[in-house]
């Protein structure tokens, strides 16, 4: 015989990972139990509750089946009593028929009837309403009859006649006539023959509501899909929860239950029934009653699905575990891995995490302390040389030798303060701080708020002695606090120039600049309006100052490009300018940056 290889299936195994070999292992062990609890625990409890089920079938269809009995019994009685009264039993022994005598048979018949009413009126059957309507019929044309508020009183007439004629052939006895859709009514009738003279015969019809039947069963119909049945020997329905069945033969299948006696579990419509059946006494009569089984177990059912429920929660947690406790077993080699590839790919700024072996956490350390050192030579040494060394040279391209320029100023001033010329004395001042604030500054270097300021108002004086009153512009300083913070040196000038020059210099009318200082959080902020024409098209956030659309073409934008970019690489994310803009309306720009407590950079 050839054996079976397990190679294959051990290869299929081995090349499956040890994070999800660990998942499959526990779900494993903490689903197969539940599973089979599970199934223990519906099987177990289903047979409790069908037994249960069953036990409660017996009993309320026992209790339900001697209701019906009692009533069929009370109106066996109400008919027996009538017929012992006085006026009865004269008519069974008498020849009543007094041939032409119609005074006579008026009076007799006129006694019958205060006889009949007499007897319902202390009747329970009629009382209760289990009775409604009461019929003696001596021939097809001569009737007494009692009706309890009955509105159609000719059809009921016609209904009652109608039951007459079918008996009538009888010689003695009772009989049960069935309900239809039509006439939904129990017909309960009974003949009596003179002892002497058999041909003078009397008909009684006593009448009951389907419906006061029906409510007998009522507490089984609480069940959906429930059945109950009321028939006889051949099959006829008497009483049913559609009405519509009324006076129709039963189905096979129904019928075929009539003598089971006990409960039993059969098949009906392609449905389980749990069915029992019960004879009524001595009218002939069997009822038969029968619950889905499914309605049985639907609690069951509810309480399996909410097992079922947290046996998937189970499952979640039992996933969500697995996974953490592979991660935890492979997080070395997978942290290392990604920390390789990241720095691949160009970031340096990656770290691995630290680990409670002593091991692993020195080689976590040693590759935190490589990615480190190689950050710093690029971002900390690098980029920030390049930027000051980028911006030095431009600004020596541009401009003149700056200590001949100083030396030039400092005359002129020097000139006019002799002169008694205050202005053109503050003027040349304020031109000589601003010029020396920009050329003798490290690009990193910071100061405090209160020097940046002084340099604006600097910037300021000199623009508005240019521009006279074409340019308005207010500071505005939420806290004096603020001032002692610390900020990157000539970080808000160039938005400020940016606003004069960009903003309000071409304009036609009047040219306002607001400059609004303030903190929030731990955050400070500079916001530059004016009331210029306004961008042509600026980004919320210009992460790419290369790209932005300036409003006048020839003037170089570098200021703020430096500032965007020193800010960044001071700072970070997510400091650095906004803009918002409207064409023809103004703008405002935005500085945001920490609110710095650190200590003074040397300048």
């Amino acid at each position: 015989m050839r054996r079976l290889s397990l190679r294959p299936i051990r290869g299929l195994l081995s090349r499956i990972p040890v994070r999800n070999k660990i998942v499959i292992t526990i779900l494993l062990l903490i689903l197969l139990p539940m599973t089979f609890a599970g199934c223990y625990f519906y099987w177990n409890i289903s047979q409790i509750l069908t037994k249960n089920a069953n036990d409660n079938l017996s009993l309320l269809i026992r209790q339900t089946n001697d209701n019906i009995e009692k009533s069929f019994q009370i109106i066996d009685n109400t008919s027996l009593h009538f017929l012992a009264n006085k006026t009865i039993r004269t008519w069974s022994i008498e020849d009543v028929s007094l041939g032409d005598d119609y005074y006579k048979k008026f009076l007799n018949k006129s006694e019958m009837e205060e006889d009949l009413k007499y007897s319902l009126m202390f009747n329970n059957a009629w009382n209760i309403s289990l009775l409604s309507t009461a019929y003696v019929f001596f021939d097809k044309d001569n009737y007494i009859s009692v009706l309890k508020s009955q509105p159609n009183i000719e059809q009921i007439n016609k209904n009652n006649l109608a039951v007459f004629h079918s008996v009538n052939s009888r010689v003695r006895g009772k009989e049960i006539i069935t309900p239809s859709y039509g006439d939904r009514t129990l017909y309960f009738t009974r003949i009596v023959s003179n002892i002497n003279l058999p041909q003078q015969r009397l008909v009684l019809i006593f009448g009951t509501d389907e419906a006061d039947l029906a409510d007998q069963y009522s507490g089984l119909l609480a069940f959906p899909g429930a059945m109950a049945y009321i028939i006889d020997n051949r099959g006829a329905i008497y009483s049913s929860a559609d009405k519509q069945e009324l006076g129709s033969i039963v189905s096979p299948a129904v019928f075929a239950l009539k003598d089971n006696a006990e409960v039993r579990e059969v098949k009906l419509n392609h449905e389980s029934y749990l069915t029992v059946s019960r004879s009524i006494g001595t009218t002939g009569l069997t009822f038969i009653a029968g619950i889905p089984k499914k309605q049985v177990l639907s609690k069951l059912s509810e309480s399996m699905r909410n097992y079922i429920r947290i046996i998937a929660l189970i499952a979640f947690v039992s996933l969500a575990a697995g996974v953490l406790l592979s991660l935890r077993f492979t997080r070395v080699i997978r942290d290392l891995l990604r920390s390789i590839h990241k720095v691949k790919k160009g970031d340096y700024n990656v770290r691995m995490p630290a680990y409670k072996n002593v091991e692993l956490n020195q080689l976590s350390t040693t590759f935190n302390r490589m990615t480190e050192e190689i950050n710093y030579l690029i971002k900390e040494v690098y980029e920030k040389h390049l930027l000051i060394k980028e911006s030095e040279i431009k600004f020596l391209q541009a401009q003149i030798n700056p200590h001949f320029l100083f030396n030039t100023l400092i005359t002129i001033g020097y000139k006019a303060k002799l002169s008694k010329d205050e202005t053109v004395y503050k003027m040349v001042t304020s031109l000589t701080e601003l010029l020396q604030a920009g050329i003798y500054s490290n690009s990193l270097a910071k100061v405090p708020i209160r020097q940046e300021l002084d340099v604006i108002q600097f910037y300021l004086y000199l623009q508005k002695e240019r521009f006279e009153d074409k340019i308005e512009y207010t500071i505005h300083i939420e806290d004096e606090a603020i001032l002692d913070l610390l900020l990157p040196k000539l970080s808000v000038e160039p938005l400020v120039e940016n606003a004069v020059v960009h903003g309000v210099e071409k304009k036609l009318g009047k040219g306002i600049i607001h400059i609004r200082i303030y903190r929030k959080n731990d955050s400070v902020y500079f916001e530059i309006t004016d009331n210029g024409n306004g961008f042509e098209v600026v980004p919320r956030n210009w992460s790419n100052f290369e790209s932005i659309t300036i409003r006048k073409q020839g003037h170089n934008n570098i200021g703020l490009i430096n500032t965007q970019k020193r800010v960044k690489l001071i700072y970070g994310e997510p400091y650095g300018i906004e803009v918002e803009s409207e064409l023809g309306v103004g703008a405002k720009v935005t500085l945001h940056i920490p609110a710095d407590q650190g200590e003074l950079s040397h300048v």
